[in-house]
């Protein structure tokens, strides 16, 4: 039988540590863990995470999928955050003013929340890792917006109320930003202030997408899934969009690469109204009601398809 080395024309590398940036193909010997280990290409999948605290819907989020938070929901208002770190939530600072289907922006430290409901509120505040304090009211209150962008450059589009309507976060004021094309409520976004994503959301049809260059929208690609209050994570050039209704909550996910979306791995169960964060490559979706109409404080974790290291042997 040929050795690896035969074949590969190298021996496998002992190594004490796994390597930072390892190639597909690459197999090595970890002396630490004494396992052997290689790199794959790996398909998308959800995988369950740790369930919130809290049992709600509407909720909202922004950060990593190892550093996420999750704040506000519904019923009734809540002030409630949480924070996760990549496999259990913890309870943060509370809200100023509770509500439901807010806007949100930002990371785990440096979280942005603005909007919402009941009624159509313009409060904005911002987070700083342990608590939250006021920032600039939003020009138009509004409920069930879209939202992307950081705490000191948020972007604030469509909603109940104000359908076309953008505005633009100096980490102290709103400002008018030009208007979406087509005016909606109950979509979802990501993004940056200058290059943000709008998709979804409840409008005819409820697949249309807009992308942001930071003074007007264009049209992109039309989501697959036509669907509203889904939820969303990314970059314009690389978008998650999961969960939702068609009319009957949907489990599909879809990723965008700038110019259209593509379907992938569905979650493990179907959400609506669920709070989401993260990345295209490693994506997190939390909260939601399920079919028919049961609160869920289920979490779900988005990897991509790529580039994954695997474990081979161990001793």
């Amino acid at each position: 039988m040929a050795t690896y080395k035969e074949i590969k024309g190298t021996s496998i590398e002992i190594v004490s540590s796994d390597p930072s940036n390892p190639q597909l193909g690459q197999i090595w010997y970890n002396t630490t863990s004494q396992t052997l280990k290689g790199e794959e290409f790996g398909t998308a999948a959800w995988a369950t995470g740790g369930n919130t605290s809290e049992t709600l819907y509407d909720r909202r989020g922004c950060g990593t999928q190892t550093a996420g938070l999750a704040f506000g929901g519904q019923p009734p208002a809540s002030n409630a955050t949480e924070e996760y770190n990549g496999s259990s939530w913890t309870a943060g600072g509370n809200l100023g003013t509770a509500r439901y289907s807010l806007g949100s922006a930002g990371t785990q430290t440096a979280g942005l929340a603005f909007g919402g409901g009941p009624g159509t509120k313009n409060d904005t505040e911002e987070y700083d890792g342990s608590s939250w304090t006021a920032g600039g009211n939003l020009t138009t209150g509004r409920r069930y917006l879209g939202g992307a962008g950081t705490q000191t450059a948020g972007l604030a589009f469509g909603g109940y109320n104000s359908p076309t309507s953008t505005e633009e976060y100096n980490g102290t004021s709103w400002t008018a930003g030009g208007n979406l094309g087509t005016g909606r409520y109950s979509l979802a976004g990501c993004g940056i202030q200058t290059a943000g994503l709008a998709f979804g959301g409840n409008v005819s049809p409820k697949q249309q997408t807009e992308e942001y260059d930071g003074s007007s929208w264009t049209a992109g690609g039309n989501l697959g899934t036509a669907r509203y209050l889904l939820a969303g994570a990314g970059t314009q050039t690389a978008g998650l969009a999961f969960g939702g209704t068609t009319g009957s909550t949907t489990a599909s996910t879809e990723l965008y690469d700038g110019s259209s979306w593509t379907s992938s791995t569905n979650m493990i169960t179907g959400k609506s109204r669920l709070g989401g964060a993260g990345t295209q490559a490693a994506g997190l979706a939390f909260n939601g009601t399920l079919p028919p109409g049961t609160i869920t404080n289920q979490t779900e974790e988005f990897t991509g398809a790529g580039p994954v290291t695997v474990t081979l042997s161990g001793s």
